[in-house]
């Protein structure tokens, strides 16, 4: 198992570890069998995208609650 980075920028308000999102090439590359533990490790820890390309912005409570269903649970609350 690898180390895990703490949360940085708008994450800390979500979660206080930072999840890895890598871009749609490099999720094919550490899904794959074939990629080593040691190559997957390597793109969780330094190719997954930083905090900064987020946009963050607050929604309802509702979003918190798996009884309320639909897309205006998304809408960004003022």
């Amino acid at each position: 198992m690898f180390e895990v980075a703490d949360s940085a920028g708008g994450m800390v308000d979500v979660h206080d570890r930072q999840p890895v999102v890598l871009a749609q090439d490099l999720a094919q590359e550490w899904l794959d069998p074939a990629t080593t533990k040691e190559q997957a490790e390597q793109l969780a820890l330094n190719l997954g995208e930083p905090s900064e390309v987020f946009e963050w912005y607050g929604v309802s409570t509702a979003v918190d609650n798996v009884r309320n269903q639909g897309p205006e649970r998304i809408h960004p609350t003022q």
